[in-house]
């Protein structure tokens, strides 16, 4: 039973590392992480992830990695800077917010609780542009740093 428990365990070890590994992938793969990271939809990129992987055919593991830039430590910096940018983006100006702020959006759940429903849809916005911008940055880093790997190998 245990031997039986280790192999299944192995072949899907396997199966999770090397599931669409080509450049490009990894590359795409890091890329929507990224933006799904971003989004404020915090406790559903799981699920958010693993669909749009399974349906672009990109590595999951790497996929739900990357969209772990919504960390603890980095997720009031991704709401502030959102709700930032959106409200320049809406309103044609920038509205200072201060890390406590994002930290205080995030601990009430505003989407949920109704208490600010346009400070969300800002951030919401926002958080969608810098998403954009920073699959934009490492998509293709992750691409390049994943071909010269890969021909280094051979």
């Amino acid at each position: 039973m245990r031997k039986a428990f280790a192999t299944r365990f192995g072949k899907l070890w396997h199966h999770i590392r090397d599931e669409h590994t080509e450049p490009h992938r990894l590359g795409a793969a890091v890329a929507l992480g990224l933006f799904v990271g971003c989004l404020p939809l915090y406790g559903i990129h799981l699920g958010i992830c693993i669909g749009l992987a399974w349906a672009l055919r990109l590595n999951k593991a790497t996929v739900y990695l990357a969209a772990n830039i919504s960390n603890p430590f980095l997720a009031p910096l991704l709401v502030a800077a959102g709700i930032g940018i959106g409200e320049w983006i809406r309103f044609g100006y920038w509205r200072p917010i201060e890390l406590t702020a994002g930290h205080d959006f995030i601990s009430k759940l505003a989407l949920f609780s109704g208490q600010i429903p346009d400070m969300f849809l800002s951030c919401l916005l926002g958080d969608a542009v810098l998403g954009v911008v920073l699959a934009v940055v490492f998509g293709p880093a992750v691409w390049a740093w994943a071909r010269w790997r890969r021909a280094r190998a051979t």
